[in-house]
């Protein structure tokens, strides 16, 4: 609701300079106009243009921003989990180096933390979502492993890799 109010307030203190130095009749600086005048001026027509056009944007940006991070949230918690697990990967494990695996975990970690607060997601609600993808990747991973199914394996060795290089939060 705050920024709903900022922006109409923005927007309107915009009008308002556009009508004082372009539209704007002799005389209008120097004496406060009454009531009848102001709605010859245009009064109400600014501040509903204003309405018009700042109130759909302010709920639009944030209706597009708060989805943009619970898709960051929900691509994050997948990365850490894909990365953390890496090791129950048979033959994957060996192309990634270890340090940048480490710091690929650490980032999804941020990453989740981060859109998890942008969404007034609580810290102990991220732990079990970043827990339970871990857990499931590593079940997953430990289960191909024992099949040897080298086909599903490179997949996710790809995915893996797509996680380590590609942004988690992009908008």
């Amino acid at each position: 609701m705050a920024k709903v109010a900022l922006w109409l307030l923005c927007t309107y203190l915009v009008f308002k300079l556009i009508q004082y130095f372009f539209v704007a009749r002799p005389g209008f600086e120097t004496a406060e106009p009454s009531f009848g005048q102001k709605l010859l001026r245009g009064e109400p027509m600014v501040f509903l243009a204003a309405c018009a056009i700042s109130i759909p944007a302010a709920l639009g940006t944030t209706w597009y921003l708060q989805r943009g991070y619970e898709r960051g949230l929900a691509r994050a918690a997948d990365c850490y989990g894909r990365v953390g697990a890496l090791s129950h990967l048979a033959d994957a494990e060996k192309q990634f180096y270890g340090l940048r695996t480490y710091q690929a975990v650490e980032a999804a970690r941020h990453a989740a933390s981060l859109a998890a607060q942008q969404i007034e997601m609580a810290p102990a609600e991220v732990d079990k979502l970043l827990a339970d993808r871990s857990s499931f990747y590593t079940e997953r991973y430990s289960s191909l492993s024992r099949q040897g199914d080298h086909q599903a394996i490179t997949a996710h060795a790809a995915a893996v890799e797509r996680c380590m290089n590609e942004p988690l939060i992009d908008f």
